[in-house]
């Protein structure tokens, strides 16, 4: 039976996943519902790695050509779907919707706040925004792996090298009661994202 390229690229990942030794820290317990914040040039591993709590988590994905491609792989691993934006934009009012009745009901969301086309790892206002209206945490997540490279791209999209050593890790959270504005609260964000990384690039302390 011939494979349709979301399937082709999901069992090519699988396989590439399977080779690598990954490492999974929480620096706190992760809530339900939240929102989990990571940056689109540190997507590969993260569904293979949190694919026990795809029930419980929708993830935000453009509607862009590669957003498509993308819904259909995740999708095949039993996460839901908004597609949109957490803004401004194309489907971004309806996906914000759709995101605030997802919180209501017990999921948590996941957005890349970088994404679709950037800047490279600045946050943009809509992540702040939805945890202002929702009340929920924000937590931040990212992976870095011993051997790796990047890819030409815009967000410098990172792969593990085949047997590598991956280590994903969940941050504290950041509680948007703790800040006077939806900016204060995205800098934060940001800020937050930027360290988690950069520690995650350094291996273990």
């Amino acid at each position: 039976m011939r494979l349709s390229k979301p399937e082709l690229i999901y069992a090519l990942s699988s396989l590439w996943v399977k080779t690598l030794k990954v490492e999974v820290e929480f620096l706190s317990a992760p809530k339900f519902p939240s929102i989990v914040a990571f940056w689109h040039g540190r997507m590969f591993l993260l569904p293979f790695a949190l694919k026990e709590y795809a029930e419980k988590v929708a993830i935000l994905i453009s509607r862009h050509r590669d957003g498509e491609l993308i819904a259909q792989i995740v999708e095949k691993m039993g996460f839901k779907t908004v597609r949109g934006s957490a803004g401004k934009g194309k489907g971004g009012e309806r996906a914000f919707k759709e995101m605030v009745k997802l919180i209501e009901e017990g999921y948590t969301v996941a957005i890349t706040p970088d994404g679709p086309k950037g800047p490279r790892e600045v946050a943009k206002p809509g992540v702040a925004k939805l945890a202002i209206k929702t009340g929920v945490p924000v937590y931040p997540l990212t992976f870095s792996a011993n051997r790796k490279f990047n890819l030409n791209s815009w967000d410098r999209f990172l792969i593990p090298y085949p047997f590598s050593k991956c280590r994903v890790i969940l941050g504290e959270p950041v509680n948007p009661e703790n800040f006077k504005s939806e900016e204060e609260l995205r800098k934060e964000i940001e800020l937050k994202l930027k360290e988690l990384t950069e520690e995650a690039d350094r291996g273990k302390r």
